[in-house]
């Protein structure tokens, strides 16, 4: 079941996809319900853990300095719902901040507290998502379901239905080249 934390996300997808809600049926299952659009999110979720976050002055006079934005780092992280782990702000000894300190714009991983906070560090639990993935994976899911689509001319008219297809792997190969790169540490197991 779609995790309501996810809902800013899910919305992003499929703006990104055009996926509605029932675009296309298989098999008795409409396409995309958010469900579906999450569980394709969730293969290119990452988990961060305890993630320092850097701390950005405010100048407020000739050298006054003020902390109240941290960032994290990452984008389009998942909502916290003030109940769970899923985002989690703590200090150096490990202490969760509550949200009542904080607020949050997710989708840039940037953490605005309420009140100056010396320029102490912050560290970060949370999951990101990398959402141009997730689009290029439905774009190629309904690429899939367009392909029994076929073209015709009768009395004038010409429909080109294998457009479909073309438009929807254009798609799938402009938001896979915007996506994230994946990083890899490699480890000699001879040394």
């Amino acid at each position: 079941m779609a995790r309501a934390t996810m809902a800013d996300l899910i919305t992003q997808v499929r703006g990104m996809s055009n996926a509605g809600t029932a675009d296309y049926t298989v098999n008795g299952s409409s396409y995309w319900t958010d469900d579906q659009v999450q569980e394709v999110m969730e293969r290119y979720r990452v988990d961060i853990h305890r993630v320092e976050m850097q701390a950005i002055p405010k100048h407020t006079g000739e050298s006054e300095l003020e902390w109240y934005e941290y960032h994290s780092g990452y984008s389009h992280l998942e909502q916290t719902d003030a109940g769970t782990a899923v985002f989690v702000i703590e200090n150096t000894q490990g202490d969760d901040q509550g949200t009542a300190a904080w607020s949050a714009d997710y989708n840039r991983g940037v953490v605005t507290f309420v009140s100056d906070t010396g320029g102490s560090a912050y560290f970060l639990t949370g999951r990101t998502y990398d959402l141009n993935r997730a689009a290029a994976d439905m774009w190629r899911m309904k690429a899939a379901h367009y392909a029994n689509a076929y073209d015709f001319e009768t009395d004038n008219h010409n429909m080109k239905r294998s457009q479909m297809i073309t438009n929807a792997f254009r798609m799938a190969e402009t938001y896979e080249r915007n996506s994230a790169m994946n990083v890899v540490t490699m480890y000699r197991s001879d040394t």
